[in-house]
């Protein structure tokens, strides 16, 4: 996995989305390395307190599937595109992104979603 100097993976976010000022929604997938499942999913786990706290945070989940052990969707929407922006550069974020190198098979996958209606 590519990443930046401030270790927020590279074209993570377009753009558009970060200059958006309604709301944000990305769809995420991650997949373990094979050995890496539980160290993986405790990186998760861990940071899942601290996204909820931070400002601008509406929706954040993430799951996983008996079948596909250390593979991980996550579900993120955001009140604007500086609210994504601010939650990248969090000092938990920076310690998560800089673990998934070892973590992680391939890149991050993301899919920045649009809203059908208001």
């Amino acid at each position: 996995m590519s990443t930046t100097d401030d270790t927020v993976p590279d074209g993570l976010m377009p753009a558009d989305v970060l200059a958006s000022t309604t709301p944000v929604a990305v769809y995420g997938f991650a997949r373990a390395k094979a050995g890496a499942e539980r160290e993986l999913e405790d990186a998760i786990r861990a940071i899942i307190p601290a996204v909820r706290a931070e400002q601008g945070y509406e929706q954040y989940a993430v799951h996983t599937t008996e079948e596909a052990p250390g593979a991980f969707a996550f579900y993120e929407r955001w009140s604007s595109g500086q609210d994504i922006a601010r939650h990248v550069q969090q000092p938990h974020m920076q310690d998560y992104f800089g673990k998934l190198g070892d973590l992680v098979e391939g890149d991050l996958e993301a899919q920045w979603l649009r809203p059908l209606s208001d």
